[in-house]
């Protein structure tokens, strides 16, 4: 019906013819007197499919290259809509196969960054060993024995098999490490001691907080006493 309807609209020959007879299969000719027989139903048959359709008006582009009007279809009606599909079913699957090597190979080189991003990871885990000493208690890595340095008696945590890898030398180097790390870090710490203070005595004296300032005053400078400490004995040493 819907390649009927199109057969006659678009062909100014069909749309007069039907509009002076109509769509019946028999009608009075207008010429003679008595009634006639004819088959306007062959007449107005076209050759369209309603996929084609379809793209006529949402495909973008007017199929004239799929469509075949013909006065007398009823041989050859099936004919070309199932040709053209074929046709275009081969050709999808030729360009598959043509384009299936190249695609696998694109998408190998695109994820080869990845690939080689987790082989390292991998490769560096498993070149990385746990450091000898901690300055912090860490069973996760075994670090749960605890020692002193011999000059500034700074404590740190080991793993069982720490004696028989540093002695003599060695152990000496080591704890020499270990204070200058110990250092480094009471020293971050009492910056960040003394910069809490500071901004608490400020805030206090921008409201008039007296709570503010007490609670600054108050504020004791653990790590900064420590530090202290170690640079009296280091003189002392």
């Amino acid at each position: 019906a819907i390649g009927n309807a199109f057969a006659v609209l678009s062909n100014p020959e069909k749309r007069l013819r039907y509009d002076e007879f109509g769509s019946d299969q028999e009608n009075v000719h207008a010429g003679h007197g008595q009634a006639r027989h004819y088959n306007y139903y062959a007449e107005f048959e076209a050759d369209i499919t309603p996929e084609e359709i379809f793209n006529v008006f949402f495909g973008g582009h007017f199929p004239t290259g799929n469509i075949h009007m013909f006065s007398n279809v009823a041989r050859d009606a099936h004919y070309y809509p199932r040709r053209h599909r074929n046709e275009r079913a081969w050709t999808q699957e030729q360009e598959e196969e043509e384009n299936r090597p190249q695609n696998s190979y694109s998408a190998f080189i695109q994820l080869m960054p990845v690939f080689i991003i987790i082989i390292v990871s991998v490769i560096t885990q498993l070149m990385a060993t746990n450091p000898p000493y901690s300055l912090f208690y860490k069973s996760s890595i075994g670090h749960v024995i605890s020692r002193e340095t011999e000059n500034l008696q700074v404590p740190y945590y080991v793993d069982k098999n720490f004696e028989k890898i540093y002695q003599g030398l060695e152990l000496q180097e080591l704890e020499k490490t270990v204070e200058k790390d110990y250092i480094e870090y009471i020293q971050t710490s009492c910056w960040k001691e003394k910069q809490q203070k500071s901004d608490l005595s400020n805030l206090a004296k921008l409201y008039r907080d007296e709570r503010l300032k007490q609670k600054a005053e108050s504020l004791k400078l653990e790590h900064c006493e420590k530090l202290s400490s170690l640079i009296g004995m280091h003189k002392g040493g």
